[in-house]
């Protein structure tokens, strides 16, 4: 062992071993990486591949980031944090400055209370604090539904810039809707996002009467004939689905509805849908449905498209 600690100190430049905190900054080569991972990570978690390849890939797009999370030793002197880090670091190639914190208890990370993880939601919140969680639930919903982007932390800000304006004015729009009536409580993340695309492509006019025809059908009150095989096809085909399932067919329902109330806006024609027709591969190829995908034919780098924007034309 003392052997080692002397070869230690020789190729890192420090000594791994300490009883007592010490806190310094140093720079780990991939050389002195491989070492510390060979000799100094004896008591660590197992460790995750995609977890790599995602600090790699910010390496590359971002270069090293001095976010000041430190690299830390126990007071055997094996590596706790940062195994990840000293991996990604070998793959891209880079020389990195970082924070080296010696001396941790060797049972600390057993009693001591985990940090919250971050989510995109906390980014978004953390830059804007009058996003609230409806709203990034929204936004959440909305790019899952345009098939493109999700929502990460390393996207989060950009996302709810792009999209914020229109989120919150088909919140806005759909809220009577959500407040008023009960059958689709759980499903106020859909209707919000597709209220929110909407309004993005300047449909608000036909969503907003949408929402009214459903509610008035929910509420007993005169409908027509869009909304009541809209409802009727929901009740017959979600019973069995799970939860994801629901909402996306309840989205593409409200899609293919939107297209009918833009041919004849007083509701009065068929919904006309199959199950054959209910599907991502039908759908991707006419309608608004398509108009909110992302990439609809999977050519890459598609710029955002504008509010009223019209991607057949």
């Amino acid at each position: 062992m003392e052997k080692l600690m002397t070869n230690s100190n020789d190729v890192l430049g420090f000594n791994p071993v300490s009883d007592t905190i010490k806190v310094s900054q140093v720079d780990i080569t991939p050389k002195i990486a491989q070492y510390i991972l060979k000799y100094h990570n004896y008591d660590n978690r197992k460790i995750s591949k995609s977890q790599v390849a995602n600090i790699a890939k910010s390496i590359r797009d971002y270069g090293w980031l001095q976010d000041g999370q430190p690299f830390t030793f126990n007071t055997d002197g094996n590596i706790t944090e940062a195994q990840h880090r000293l991996l990604a670091i070998i793959e891209t190639g880079i020389t990195a400055r970082v924070v080296l914190t010696r001396g941790v208890m060797t049972d600390c990370f057993t009693k001591t209370a985990s940090a919250k993880s971050r989510r995109p939601k906390d980014e978004i919140q953390r830059k804007d604090k009058s996003a609230t969680d409806v709203e990034v639930t929204a936004l959440r919903q909305l790019l899952k539904r345009r098939q493109g982007e999700t929502l990460t932390m390393q996207n989060a800000i950009e996302m709810w810039n792009i999209w914020k304006k229109y989120i919150r004015l088909g919140i806005n729009q759909s809220k009577d809707f959500t407040k008023n009536t009960s059958d689709f409580k759980g499903y106020e993340r859909v209707f919000n996002a597709w209220a929110s695309l909407c309004i993005f492509m300047g449909y608000e006019d036909v969503a907003s009467k949408l929402l009214l025809y459903l509610k008035n059908n929910l509420l007993k009150k005169p409908s027509n004939c869009i909304t009541i095989e809209l409802l009727a096809y929901w009740k017959e085909y979600s019973w069995n689905r799970t939860s994801s399932g629901n909402c996306e067919l309840m989205y593409q329902l409200l899609c293919v509805a939107t297209d009918r109330l833009l041919k004849k806006p007083d509701g009065d024609i068929q919904l006309g849908v199959t199950p054959d027709r209910m599907n991502h591969t039908y759908l991707k190829n006419q309608g608004v449905y398509r108009k909110f995908l992302d990439d609809p034919d999977q050519i890459g780098d598609q710029p955002y498209f504008k509010p009223g924007f019209d991607p057949d034309n």
